[in-house]
């Protein structure tokens, strides 16, 4: 085909496949499709998808700012855990009498600081964040077994705004699925439309490159670090409403969950480039798997060995098409 104006050829088709989320987004159709055709219209019922929705909620929030993290070049292994030690602290506050605006604050305030303790330790030892985050994950879940006891918190007063709008609904969608839409909404714009989200787009690109041009290297890892924390924490606290209650276990696994979902929806390991909306789709398609195996009567350890399935063949493919 012809471009009428120029004149010069073009194939519709490349332009679809440059599209970076197309990939998952014939992912999840082709998945949901092969479930309702197996399992009917138990899938395809209201209550089973805003469940799933649900479900993918934590992942896609904290999917958002590993998107960021990735696209630098970096990556966070202690996400779960930051996860569940805000879910304990704000927890415990509650349990404590603290009024429940400022517990959230502070729930938030703790997984900020602990993203900020990845970034510093990571710039002022000069090792790798995946280094880093591999030791912090197991600090931030032994403080929330100090914390806890390890044992779930949960005797605090539920009569509140918080645990309404944790297990309730907003116009028919779970409160959770508005909240991951909105982070999702300000990554977007944030790592699409502002200096700070192309620049760290630059450090994952060509790091080098990025130093000559006057990028202060160390701030923007320290911050993307405190971002990430930051949304982690969000993650913990809407956990903490929907259960209402504090568990040590909370988000254990959530890591290998939440990284697979921004892979699957297209941003590389190698650095450069992230998608926000593709980490959400991703988020999404990891738990329609997970709840098409529980339909299908399949053990629910299977749902690891698929998501782990999936990010080889997400990679394989993304490479394939990029090469094309």
């Amino acid at each position: 085909m012809r471009d009428p104006k120029s004149g010069t050829s073009y194939r519709p088709w490349r332009r679809l496949l440059a599209f970076d989320e197309i990939g998952v987004i014939v992912a999840l159709l082709s998945v949901c499709t092969l479930l309702w055709i197996t399992v009917g219209d138990a899938f395809v019922q209201p209550t089973n998808l805003f469940q799933v929705a649900r479900q993918a909620s934590s992942y896609g929030i904290m999917a958002v700012g590993m998107v960021l993290l990735l696209s630098m070049g970096e990556i966070d292994l202690s996400v779960g855990a930051t996860l569940t030690l805000v879910n304990i602290v704000t927890a415990v506050l509650l349990r404590e009498g603290m009024p429940m605006p400022l517990a959230i604050v502070l729930g938030l305030v703790t997984g900020a600081t602990c993203g900020l303790v990845n970034g510093l330790l990571g710039v002022l030892l000069r090792i790798p964040t995946i280094i880093v985050t591999l030791g912090t994950m197991s600090v931030f879940r032994g403080f929330a077994l100090v914390l806890s006891k390890a044992t779930p918190v949960g005797n605090f007063p539920k009569n509140n705004l918080l645990f309404d709008l944790g297990s309730g609904n907003l116009l028919g969608v779970p409160t959770s699925v508005w909240v991951m839409l909105a982070v999702g909404l300000a990554g977007h714009v944030v790592l699409g439309s502002t200096a700070f989200g192309w620049r760290a787009q630059a450090i994952g690109s060509n790091a080098q490159a990025a130093r000559f041009s006057g990028i202060p290297l160390d701030r923007y890892r320290i911050a993307a670090m405190t971002i990430m924390g930051l949304v982690a924490s969000i993650a913990g606290v809407m956990e903490l409403a929907f259960l209402q209650s504090g568990s040590p276990t909370t988000g254990q696994g959530y890591e290998l969950y939440v990284i697979a979902s921004a892979i699957i929806g297209g941003t590389a390991l190698t650095g450069g480039s992230g998608s926000v909306v593709g980490g959400i789709l991703g988020a999404l398609l990891i738990a329609v798997i997970r709840n098409g195996l529980v339909l299908l009567e399949f053990s629910a350890y299977w749902g690891t060995v698929v998501t782990g399935a999936v990010i080889i063949a997400a990679v394989a493919i993304g490479g394939l098409v990029k090469r094309q």
